[in-house]
Order: structure tokens, then sequence, then C-alpha cells
């Protein structure tokens, strides 16, 4: 149950734990927004590869923001994606209004500095799991990003030897009388390691036939029904295909490539389930994704800037890497039948887990 830890920056405030199981599978995590920052494991020729994106140290990470946020690697929250509108959302029977991110009273990932800026503290709990793991936890105060009430979030990640990393999240609202949430994990993934620079070649396989369907005017925001993928360039359900092979017929000016939310179920279950599967024919790496939650979005950096140079000098760009966030539906506040989803009110405790599963395939 290997679990080590070093300083992340250099006063040594905020901590990177390292994660190791028996297969040579290392999983760094740190503190500063509970960020996976790297996932170092075996390809079919057993050469290790870093395989998601992000940077050497804290110091370079803040540089990064100054260029762009992609989120690399973060725990995202009070509430991932994005609510639309913003400035008048009804929470504990009152009029919240919420920091405006992007255009046209979009609040995105939770604020201006949501949970993927703080500082969570970190506690070793590998003999609980039978496994490295440690858990983060976050108390986000009452009114922070305009939402309302006290919220304690932990954060467990724990590694096992088959070489399935856990993600578990546990909410309590600890003051007050009602809040939202529904927080997620924003690693990108490239199963190459980047040695290709997109994720063109990467195959996806996807159960899913439905994506949540968005308004006309604005195409990033659910209205709440559903739309059939089949037949389009949504379509990974009929039979599994590469990114690159119909990404180029989303519009360059809005989507980029693929930003949607799948839906997998209506509601969270009491089980995990399969909802995507990707791999790379270059390193034979695998991922298996796997979740008790409902939706699944899938973005392929379609906005990643060409101007980051993340680790090993890899310069990152659009389509580099893949983010796979399982969560609840989005813009739910705003759309009275999946509302109660992210509602969380005394007594009630939130549970959220994902799996992410490498092996190798020939």
């Amino acid at each position: 149950m290997p679990l080590t830890k070093h300083a992340f920056n250099t006063d040594g405030s905020v901590d990177e734990y390292i994660l190791s199981n028996s297969r040579g599978t290392s999983v760094y995590v740190t503190t500063w927004g509970a960020r996976l920052t790297r996932f170092i494991t075996k390809d079919k020729n057993n050469k290790l590869r870093d395989i998601v994106a992000g940077f050497e140290t804290y110091e370079q990470w803040q540089d990064s923001l100054l260029i762009d946020d992609p989120y690399f690697g973060a725990t995202i929250g009070r509430v991932a994606g994005r609510i639309h509108p913003c400035d008048s959302v009804t929470i504990a029977e009152r009029q919240c209004v919420l920091p405006e991110i992007q255009p046209n009273k979009v609040c995105l990932h939770g604020g201006r500095q949501g949970f993927d800026k703080k500082l969570f503290t970190a506690t070793d709990v590998s003999a609980e799991h039978n496994m490295a793991a440690v858990k983060m936890v976050y108390m986000s105060p009452d009114g922070e990003e305009g939402f309302p009430g006290e919220i304690e979030l932990g954060v467990t990640y724990s590694l096992a030897d088959d070489n399935s990393l856990a993600i578990s999240y546990h909410g309590e609202l600890t003051k007050g009388t009602e809040s939202v949430f529904n927080p997620t994990n924003h690693t990108y993934w490239n199963l190459t390691g980047f040695e290709e620079p997109t994720v063109h070649n990467h195959i996806c396989s996807l159960p899913a036939t439905n994506v949540m369907a968005t308004h006309s005017d604005h195409l990033m925001i659910p209205t709440g029904q559903l739309q059939s993928v089949i037949g389009t360039a949504l379509d990974f359900a009929s039979q599994p295909r590469k990114y690159g092979d119909r990404i180029d017929e989303f519009d360059n000016e809005i989507m980029r490539g693929y930003d949607h939310a799948y839906v997998t179920s209506t509601a969270p279950t009491d089980h995990l389930r399969q909802v995507a599967c990707v791999w790379s024919e270059l390193s034979g790496i695998r991922l298996t994704v796997m979740t008790d939650q409902p939706v699944l979005v899938m973005y392929t950096g379609n906005w990643i800037s060409d101007k980051l140079v993340g680790k090993y000098g890899v310069r990152y760009g659009k389509h580099a890497a893949v983010a796979l966030e399982t969560q609840r539906f989005v813009n739910a506040i705003n759309i009275p039948e999946y509302r109660d989803q992210v509602l969380l009110r005394p007594g009630r405790r939130f549970v959220h887990k994902v799996v992410f599963k490498l092996d190798a395939v020939e």
C-alpha cells in the first residue's frame, strides 16, 4: 500500500501524494485543487507513459493560469459545467447571484475561484482501503462564489493493483437549509503520453444513445430534453470509432469538437456501470470509465491554448487530450425535472464514485 508525499511548491505549503501499486503504476495527486497531476502506467510494450495533462510544479501551474485555464486534473465544484442563467438562481428559497464566468450569464465550474483553486487537507487512508489511498477534504464556507450553505467535501483517491483508480466524493451540508452540489474530476487523458499530439486517433466506445439537447441560440446550455445520437457525429454507441473520424463536423467558432453531456441513466444509481471506453492503438493503453452518475461529459480539449507547455516540455493545444467528466445533469438547478439531483440539504449525504481502469490491449 505505498503512499508517499513531497512538497509541490517551494515553500512547502502544497503537497503532492504518490499512489503506487504492484504493477508499476503511479498516480500523483496534489492538495491544490485535489488535482490529479500524473498518471504513469505501462503500455503494451511495458514502456512507462504519463497519460494525463499537467505541469511540473505548483509555480508552473500558476504561471499557466495567466495563459489559459483548462482545469487540468482538477476537482470541480461546487457545480460542474455551466449554470445558465446564473444571475437569479433559486436556492434555499432565495434568489442567488452566481459569478458570470462566460458571456451570456453563464457560471462555469463553480465560479471564479472554484474548488480547483482551493487548498485541501490530506489524510493517508491506505489502511482503511487496503490499497494506496489519500483523502482530500475542503470546507466550502456559506456564500462562497454566491452559493448558500456551508459544505464539507471529501475526495478520496485510491489505486488498486488491477490498475483501477477510484475517485469517491462525499458531501454534506454542515450549515444552512439548502445548497447545490455537483462536483466532478477534470483530468485530461492522452493515452499515448502525448507522443501523438492530439486524440484524433483514439478510439472511443460509449454506450449512451442520448445527449442533453441544448438551446438553438446557446449551444452549450442544456434544455432538459434528450436528443438521440444514433447516426450522427455524436454516435459512439453503434460502433467504436476514432474521434478524428467526424470531429471536424462541429462548428469551429462555437464547438470545435466534442463537448457534450451523454446521458447514461435518468438519475444516480446504487451501482457502477461502464459509461465509456477509450483506447490507443499506438500505446495499447485502454481506459474504461465506470460510475454511478447519470451523465458523462466528454470534452476533447477544444479550446486548450497552444501556448501552454506542460510536463516534459509537451506543448498542448486543441484536441491534445480528452476529459471524461462523470456528474449529474448539467444545469440541473435550472431544469425542474432534474433539479432535485443537485440539491443538498441537512441529513442528505452526497455520494459520487468514478473508476478509471487502465489495461493494455494489442
